[in-house]
């Protein structure tokens, strides 16, 4: 009897590691959660600027997903500063890890600013990943200041994007940026509303060039609260939340 038992513990260990491997197995072979996209990871600026990177994490799973970006590397000159951004907020330049949950079919806007003075080259490294599976993703962003004109086409974005606003939350001013790709016979309308969806200011409304273009907006005479910043242009629209905060 002895012997029996013992030959039973044998067959139930043997199976658990089957078993085991069958699910290591299955994690390994499972479809991605997210996906990542973003136009350029080569970000080129002029000196003494802010240099933006951004792209959108797209939830494609069946379910809510809990996403991390974590700096792993922040390789930059010295005299340089980076920050990163989630969904509407960038971070404080000392905070490495943040978070933000995805429900299904949902996405979330993903960057890094770098404060650039003088000219130069640096490297962020972000580490993008599932908190309840192994699936990190790494990209490098490298920032380049002062190495090209900032005009030049090769650096003219291929999308129309708004950028994470920065500073948000903010008091009383915050700096909106955004690319249009391609120069278009309509006008571009950048315009701040209410959580009522009143219009409280127009803050562009005419045919852009194509590129990069900044617009500082300053809401010294408005109330603190929440805020929403609309980019059109043609049939591209998109919105971000503001928070003002006094």
């Amino acid at each position: 009897m002895d012997l029996q038992v013992g030959n039973n513990n044998i067959i139930i260990r043997f199976l658990a590691i089957i078993v085991g491997l069958h699910f290591l197995a299955a994690d390994e072979n499972r479809d991605p959660s997210f996906e990542f996209n973003y136009t350029s990871s080569e970000i080129h600026v002029g000196a003494d600027s802010v240099g933006s990177f951004s792209g959108i994490i797209h939830n494609v799973s069946s379910g809510t997903i809990a996403i991390a970006v974590v700096r792993r590397v922040n390789n930059l000159p010295n005299n340089w500063t980076s920050s990163v951004c989630l969904g509407m907020i960038c971070y404080n330049e000392t905070i490495d890890s943040v978070s933000v949950q995805i429900g299904q079919g949902d996405s979330s806007a993903c960057g890094v600013l770098a404060w650039v003075s003088g000219a130069g080259e640096g490297t962020v490294q972000l580490d993008i990943f599932d908190l309840n599976s192994n699936e990190h993703l790494f990209l490098d962003v490298n920032f380049y200041a002062g190495m090209v004109d900032i005009n030049n086409d090769f650096i003219k974005p291929n999308q129309f994007l708004l950028f994470p606003a920065y500073p948000n939350p903010f008091n009383p001013v915050t700096t909106i940026r955004f690319n249009i790709p391609i120069e278009t016979q309509h006008a571009t309308t950048l315009q701040i509303f209410d959580v009522n969806g009143r219009s409280i200011e127009s803050l562009v409304n005419r045919v852009l060039q194509a590129g990069q273009h900044e617009i500082e907006w300053s809401a010294a005479r408005i109330p603190s609260g929440v805020y929403f910043a609309e980019l059109v242009s043609g049939n591209y629209r998109q919105v971000q939340k503001l928070v003002l905060m006094k």
